[in-house]
């Protein structure tokens, strides 16, 4: 082997192990205490980086959230929208609220020509359970497809497209007696039963009662009987 060899020959690792063993001695070992302090530390500056993380995302939702009684309508909605309970001046008042008012938008709005499916949600809509329940769902998905930053005429097309006259195809077939529209309420499939706004509502009133020694509480306005059909509120 020649002398060029052997300065060619690549360092022993043996080599780097004993740079690394010599380099580790130079390191001063920290006691368990001062790793404790370290973490605290740490454990201190993460807390208040995610209080501020969380001051930053509320203040941004507000900037980017508009007020519940001033919501934007989109420029497809040609009419007034219906009152709601999110609207800031009725805020005391329950969904039922809502989906009443969206009723009687949807009869003044939605009934077509006669011997079609676009007829009239009738009055007597609350006694019917199934119907209560896809009133509920269609009047929100309207909300969402029409009032609001989120809005889209996409969503709103879709929903006049689809959800509106499957609405209507399944109340006329399977939600109601074909005399409710012109004889008044016929009994047909599940039973009238309360909401749970109602039911609510009447737990709250027997406590008043019971604390203020038996008296009946006051009824708050519009809290026991929302309009029904094309009716008018009081």
């Amino acid at each position: 082997m020649s002398d060029d060899d052997i300065a060619a020959r690549p360092n022993d690792p043996a080599d780097h192990e004993e740079q690394r063993t010599d380099g580790e001695d130079g390191l001063e070992p920290r006691s368990l205490g001062e790793l404790d302090e370290v973490v605290a530390g740490l454990e201190t500056v993460a807390k208040a980086l995610g209080r501020q993380i969380e001051q930053v995302s509320q203040k941004l939702a507000e900037l980017t959230d508009e007020p519940e009684n001033d919501p934007r309508m989109a420029r497809w909605l040609t009419f007034l929208p219906p009152a709601a309970a999110e609207d800031k001046e009725h805020r005391w008042e329950t969904p039922l609220f809502t989906l009443a008012h969206f009723v009687q938008y949807y009869n003044e709005t939605y009934v077509g020509n006669p011997g079609t499916r676009a007829v009239a949600i009738p009055d007597c809509w609350l006694d019917h359970p199934g119907l209560v329940a896809e009133i509920a769902s269609l009047a929100y998905t309207w909300r969402e497809a029409h009032l609001g930053k989120k809005a889209t005429a996409r969503d709103a097309q879709y929903w006049h497209d689809h959800w509106r006259p499957g609405f209507a195809e399944r109340m006329a077939t399977e939600w109601v007696h074909q005399r409710c529209r012109a004889d008044g309420h016929k009994t047909a499939g599940a039973p009238a039963r309360p909401d749970r706004f109602t039911l609510e509502h009447r737990q709250r009133e027997t406590r008043a009662a019971a604390e203020s020694g038996g008296g009946r509480a006051s009824v708050p306005h519009g809290a026991e009987a929302p309009v029904r059909g094309g009716g008018h509120f009081a």
